[in-house]
């Protein structure tokens, strides 16, 4: 059993056995028997009374869901009288409450296939901005242990509040509306969730293309172009949406394929791609870009030489002749950008 997991279905039964007292305060005394449970009798009872009729992905949410919580029944009558507002809540806790306990369990037959698959689908989405990191990253591990490494396990965590309003954010909501439904399999609804949710646009771009990376190199070259203006009129400045990729890296280090997406993005916009960067008219700071990462990969590789002889001595002379060639190759470029910034001027 999984203890992250529990503590998460534990802590959210409590909450909709308060909620319902407070909702319902006729069904007070049936619900503090609820409460008064043991943890592993409430997961018992959950399994056999809510988990095969409320609790199950198959169950129409705008029919009434008969036993919520051990001993507690919310009737047709009841149902009918709730307010919308009620009724979405009651089915968001069965619905945490029911993932929760099927995660922690592994699964089982009953909730196998495409139907539980769709269901976890839609209730990923629909918890992601309610819930704190550590509890998603809870659902998003046992999914990916669950269904391998694809599909559930490639969820995105919250984006924290500093990157939800950075550039690179607006930038893949912009991308998504730029690529070809056709070419990437989206469709409506799909599009309408990224404008809502900015982790989604990243989901979308990354599940389509962790499998053929090419369709994003050609797609990021494509929308590169139209990019052009933006960079000119200062809306977006290439090395702020480079920096932000690198951010992204570090903040989600966990997952491989989003880490990877955002190396490609890092990689277009600090132009380290000539093609790319002759596409949005920025040649000259791609070859900085180049001179840049010989240095960094020159610095690395003598600081492993260092490291290996157990020496902190300066480099011999051939070394820094090569470093002072490439030094000298990065002035030379940033002369030669001053000069073209100044033609005609008097």
């Amino acid at each position: 059993m999984s203890a992250p997991l529990e503590a998460i279905f534990q802590t959210k039964y409590e909450e909709f056995a308060t909620a319902l007292s407070e909702t319902f305060p006729e069904m007070a005394e049936v619900i503090k028997v609820s409460i008064s449970m043991a943890p592993k009798d409430r997961l018992d009872m959950f399994k056999t009374l809510v988990l095969p009729g409320a609790g199950s992905p198959k169950r129409d949410p705008a029919i009434f869901p008969g036993m919520v919580l051990p001993g507690v029944y919310i009737s047709e009558a009841v149902w009918a009288a709730s307010s919308d507002g009620t009724k979405k809540a009651i089915n968001q806790f069965i619905s945490v409450l029911s993932f929760t306990f099927v995660m922690k369990e592994g699964g089982s037959d009953d909730f196998g296939g495409e139907a539980f698959k769709a269901w976890a689908d839609k209730f990923m989405d629909q918890w992601r901005s309610k819930m704190d990191r550590t509890d998603f990253d809870s659902f998003a591990k046992r999914l990916g242990e669950l269904f391998g490494s694809g599909g559930m396990g490639d969820k995105l965590p919250p984006f924290p509040e500093r990157l939800r309003k950075g550039k690179l954010v607006k930038l893949a909501e912009e991308i998504v509306r730029e690529l070809k439904p056709e070419e990437f399999g989206l469709d409506a609804e799909t599009i309408r969730q990224c404008e809502e949710d900015p982790s989604k646009a990243f989901e979308v771009i990354m599940n389509s293309t962790v499998r053929h990376p090419e369709r994003l190199q050609t797609a990021m070259k494509r929308i590169v172009k139209r990019l052009q203006d933006k960079f000119q009129k200062g809306e977006f400045r290439p090395q702020d949406l480079a920096a932000e990729a690198e951010e992204m890296m570090k903040e989600f280090s966990e997952n491989p394929a989003f880490v990877g997406m955002m190396e490609q993005m890092r990689k277009a916009f600090s132009f380290e791609d000539m093609d790319a960067a002759k596409a949005a008219g920025q040649e000259q700071t791609a070859r900085m870009a180049i001179v840049k990462e010989r240095l960094r990969r020159k610095q690395a590789q003598n600081e492993a030489a260092r490291a290996a002889s157990g020496t902190t001595t300066t480099p011999a002379a051939p070394t820094n002749t090569v470093v002072k060639e490439e030094s000298d190759d990065f002035a030379s470029i940033a002369v030669n950008r001053t000069k073209t910034k100044g033609k005609g001027k008097k």
